[in-house]
């Protein structure tokens, strides 16, 4: 491993934000003297670590911005450096050189939605009536209940005066339901129909066997009559528990509840960790896939917040602060090579 070329000295030198940015872009910190120096630096005084969160903070607003416009900012900012720094100490202080004035907004800034659509349902079963494409999507019930489905999802429906039917063709979807006795909640998936009246559950299909996921409230699972693996008693679980769809007894386990509900977070917090186990993640949230093949490339390190079900916009991201490209592997796929 080669020697940081930046010591303590000249860090102390510099504004605290400014250095804050240079290190967070460039310490290696499995080299144990880049490592010494960030530590070292941290340990100065309470507000280098604060500058140090901030530094995060405005990385992560610049993925949340993320378009080519921003991006080209931060080239001419770089170019015009006057410093005789490398190429990535110059982005690196350009960085802040716009986050004074742009960046912070970028990172605090309130991100506007838009309600979801509200969903109009036939009373009998049939073509699939919301299907998610490479993005998670939160749709309204016409009963107010809503379901959020996981990237390449899709979802029946069927109302009526009498009961809220509807059935999970594929992929995964978390339910939060209105409570109302007089008509039953259900979901039919993997030869299952899952019965609620008012509670948060999460159904999946995606991956092996169904899985049946209980955040809060209580549902009861019973084989439907076309289930090929023969009648059975129904189950009730509880808040916290999971069932998992078994030849001849379906089988109860606990579950960690705030895990069912995660997936559905737009956004993930990574710290330190190599970019395999970053992509493995990201791609959990897409049905569009990211590849490594390089072991090289894999084991590189990554920090930061990226947003989920946009691969385009965190290689955009990525390749901003590695050394790393993205390009087309086929249809839906994109893989993370060298930058030349």
């Amino acid at each position: 491993m080669s020697a940081y070329p930046h010591g303590l000295d000249e860090m102390i030198r510099l504004p605290r934000d400014e250095a804050a940015a240079l290190l967070w872009l460039n310490v290696d910190e499995s080299d144990p003297a880049q490592a010494a120096v960030l530590d070292a630096w941290l340990d100065q005084e309470p507000a280098n670590r604060e500058a140090w969160l901030r530094a995060q903070a405005i990385w992560s607003g610049f993925d949340g911005a993320g378009d080519e416009a921003t991006l080209r900012v931060l080239r001419r900012r770089a170019a015009k450096a006057s410093r005789p720094l490398s190429p990535r100490w110059m982005a690196a202080a350009a960085v802040f050189v716009v986050a004074i004035g742009l960046g912070l907004w970028l990172a605090e800034r309130p991100v506007p939605s838009l309600p979801p659509p509200v969903v109009q349902a036939s009373a009998v079963f049939g073509e699939p009536d919301l299907v998610s494409g490479e993005q998670m999507l939160t749709f309204d019930l016409p009963d107010g209940s809503k379901a959020s489905l996981a990237p390449g999802s899709a979802l029946d429906l069927a109302y009526d005066h009498g009961g809220r039917a509807m059935r999970l063709v594929k992929g995964r979807a978390f339910f939060d339901v209105v409570p109302d006795r007089a008509r039953p909640f259900t979901v039919e998936a993997g030869g299952r129909r899952i019965t609620a009246l008012g509670t948060r559950f999460d159904v999946r299909l995606d991956q092996g066997p169904l899985r049946v996921t209980l955040v809060e409230g209580q549902v009861s699972v019973a084989r439907t009559i076309d289930a090929t693996d023969g009648p059975g008693r129904p189950v009730v679980l509880a808040a916290g528990q999971q069932l998992t769809a078994a030849p001849g007894r379906d089988l109860v386990s606990p579950a960690e509840a705030a895990g069912a509900a995660a997936w559905r977070e737009t956004s993930i917090t990574f710290e330190d960790k190599p970019l395999s186990e970053v992509v493995a993640e990201l791609n959990r949230h897409s049905a569009a896939k990211l590849v490594i093949d390089d072991p090289k490339v894999a084991a590189l390190r990554v920090t930061g917040r990226f947003r989920t079900g946009d691969p385009q916009r965190f290689l955009r991201t990525l390749a901003q602060v590695l050394p790393v490209r993205g390009e087309p592997a086929g249809p839906g796929r994109y893989r993370i090579v060298r930058a030349d």
